[in-house]
């Protein structure tokens, strides 16, 4: 059943990796209209050109700074004027920069914490008067494998961020459920997308033997479960964390 036709979704981080694939499974699932937000204009551009181009989704892009409220604020209030509505919000936009203990700084863990945490709470916070308005939302956050064990590379700070989205998450489901607004989590283990790519190939060696499954997940299986929390089927589920990461936490 597609439940997906007349609602409105904005998708941070989205002209790639995990991002890329929730827009383009809601565009399958005839989405009325995405709103695209990220850094990345120009693969935001060619994106928005091929959803239009294969499915019947309208697309907006914005080029955004999560972590600016100014500007947070004026990209959901561009997907108002253009839809009138904002049903779907899904929280993806991160980074994960290589960088050792040694040389963390309270700059770099600052900036951090302020485009994987802060960014959710702001994206949040602007999207939350129209859904009440309408009682109706949701609100999905992707956090990482990283929140239950600790950062497994890069940042000391990207585990502390990924354990705070879901925290907020929690806050959001108990706050607004009386409203209809639901609060979820997909936590990924590795995935393959362009992050992971920067790991190096010897780190991504290492995920796949941590998983039982033995290897690396897709952006589209981790899009799956997004989708999932998106629609009717989810309509008994909030405050929840949902992981796609081949077992790992198994181990």
């Amino acid at each position: 059943m597609n439940d997906l036709k007349n609602k409105v979704a904005i998708v941070t981080g989205g002209a790639s990796g995990i991002g890329r694939s929730v827009a383009e499974l809601f565009a399958l699932q005839n989405i009325s209209a995405l709103t695209i937000a990220d850094i990345q204009s120009d693969l935001m551009h060619e994106l928005s050109i091929d959803l239009e181009k294969r499915f019947d989704s309208k697309v907006l892009i914005s080029k955004t700074d999560v972590s600016n409220q100014a500007a947070v604020n004026q990209m959901v209030q561009q997907t108002i004027d253009c839809f009138g509505q904002v049903d779907i919000l899904v929280n993806n936009a991160g980074i994960c920069p290589m960088v050792p203990w040694e040389e963390t700084t309270l700059e770099n863990w600052n900036q951090l914490l302020s485009v994987n945490l802060t960014s959710a709470f702001l994206c949040s916070q602007a999207v939350l008067p129209y859904m009440r308005e309408k009682k109706y939302g949701r609100l999905i956050h992707i956090s990482s494998v990283g929140a239950f064990i600790g950062s497994v590379t890069g940042h000391v700070a990207y585990g502390v961020s990924k354990a705070g989205i879901i925290a907020l998450s929690k806050y959001l489901a108990k706050q607004f459920a009386s409203e209809k607004i639901l609060s979820n989590v997909v936590s990924p283990g590795s995935i393959d997308t362009p992050i992971t790519e920067s790991f190096g190939e010897e780190n991504k060696k290492r995920f796949r033997e941590f998983s039982p499954l033995k290897r690396q997940g897709t952006p589209q299986e981790l899009a799956e479960a997004v989708l999932f929390l998106a629609g009717s089927g989810s309509s008994y589920i909030t405050g929840s964390t949902i992981h796609v990461n081949g077992g790992s936490l198994l181990i």
